[in-house]
């Protein structure tokens, strides 16, 4: 995939990060920086997946040093301890996964989700609302109950057609 460059605030609006570590990743040579001094989008989308995934398994390591000093029966104040600091790490790592998942477009915000609902919805009503207005003088010369369904049939399709062509409907979720 070819490199997009842009500015390192924008970079770091893109994976939710912050100038400053744009710019240090680039200084050490963690990711790709034009002679303009734009920053590679795909190469920080790279490391920060690859950070988080790192995180990860130190977390799960961590893990299972905790769960390994839990297994005898005597539960010493050291050993609660580690148990606590386990399961912080297994949430503070659910929640790494949750952002790489948001990061990866997995994950869409549910008020975007409920936006665009609402959204089709009123489309839709709309558009249902106005079609008495729009038939009423052409059935109103109408006498052959079959060309009457024809005409509902067809305007109806019509407009389901249109509610089908909302292609612009974007759920991803915004990172601003």
């Amino acid at each position: 995939m070819e490199e997009i460059y842009l500015s390192a605030r924008e970079v770091a609006e893109h994976i939710n990060s912050k100038v400053r570590t744009i710019q240090n990743w680039a200084a050490a040579g963690n990711l790709h920086q034009n002679s303009q001094g734009k920053y590679g989008l795909i190469s920080a989308f790279k490391f920060k997946v690859g950070a988080i995934a790192q995180d990860l398994e130190k977390t799960k390591v961590l893990l299972d040093e905790a769960r390994a000093d839990y297994e005898g029966e005597y539960r010493s104040a050291r050993n609660r301890k580690a148990i606590a600091e386990a399961d912080r790490h297994e949430v503070l790592a659910e929640i790494k996964k949750l952002e790489l998942e948001k990061l990866r477009g997995v994950l869409i915000d549910a008020e975007k989700v409920e936006e665009t609902w609402s959204n089709l919805i009123t489309t839709c009503g709309t558009k249902f609302a106005q079609l008495p207005a729009k038939l009423a003088l052409q059935l109103s010369g109408m006498e052959i109950p079959e060309e009457i369904q024809q005409l509902l049939t067809d305007v109806i399709y019509e407009c389901l057609s249109e509610l089908g062509d909302l292609s612009t409907v974007n759920l991803e979720a915004e990172e601003h």
